[in-house]
């Protein structure tokens, strides 16, 4: 699987990139509001250099890409990789970008929320890990909300403005995020048999006699 299918959140929407996408990819990752915070996925390149690049990742076995949407429109994108052969039992996620124009909406908060309800229910991964800029607000906000804790840290990687920036590595095992999300109603069913402490089962309403009367009889 090396592009995304579905996965919706409340405000956006996790989908299968396109050709169509890569003329917004190759703007943010020329922009540098964009560059100081984040890992770019590529360096700036012409439109058929592009297309190359997203025909490469279809191939790919070890990486998935996603774009982001937002009441209908492109606002981000992110790739993420998975764990080691055999097991596959973990996700590490690469690139997490918005573009600038759509920052301070939420969308970035309700997409990785959205995300990570799919690797931890559907998919049942025991961790997820990411690098992160020591100065990314926005993005410490994030994580720390949905219960990564630091593991490690890079000191003096990246210099900008005059000063050193360290790097953060970040983890989130699984029963720390049952502990935290598993009590909510889940949008996906497990894709394993695992049980999860505390969650919440949501059975159908049953239809009354007369309903049922109806929809047989249709």
């Amino acid at each position: 699987m090396a592009l995304g299918g579905v996965i919706r959140g409340t405000t956006t929407t996790l989908r299968t990139p396109t050709e169509e996408d890569l003329a917004a990819y190759a703007r943010w990752m020329a922009d540098l509001r964009v560059r100081r915070i984040a890992s770019i996925w590529h360096e700036p390149a012409m439109p058929d250099t592009w297309k190359e690049r997203l025909k490469e990742q279809t191939k790919e076995k070890d990486n998935v890409l996603w774009s982001i949407e937002a009441g209908g429109r492109l606002v981000g994108m992110t790739r993420l990789g998975w764990g080691w052969e055999p097991h596959r039992d973990s996700a590490h996620v690469d690139q997490f970008i918005l573009a600038p124009d759509e920052w301070r909406k939420g969308y970035g908060s309700d997409a990785a929320l959205a995300l990570h309800r799919y690797l931890f229910d559907y998919l049942d991964l025991r961790r997820v890990a990411l690098e992160l800029h020591a100065d990314n607000a926005a993005a410490r906000r994030i994580c720390e909300k949905l219960g990564y804790v630091e593991f490690g840290r890079g000191h003096e990687v990246y210099y900008r403005d005059g000063a050193h920036v360290d790097q953060l590595w970040l983890l989130m095992e699984r029963a720390a995020w049952d502990e935290r999300w598993g009590a909510e109603h889940r949008e996906y069913a497990p894709l394993g048999t695992r049980t999860v402490p505390g969650s919440v089962s949501h059975p159908k309403p049953q239809a009354k006699d007369g309903e049922r009367e109806e929809r047989e009889n249709t």
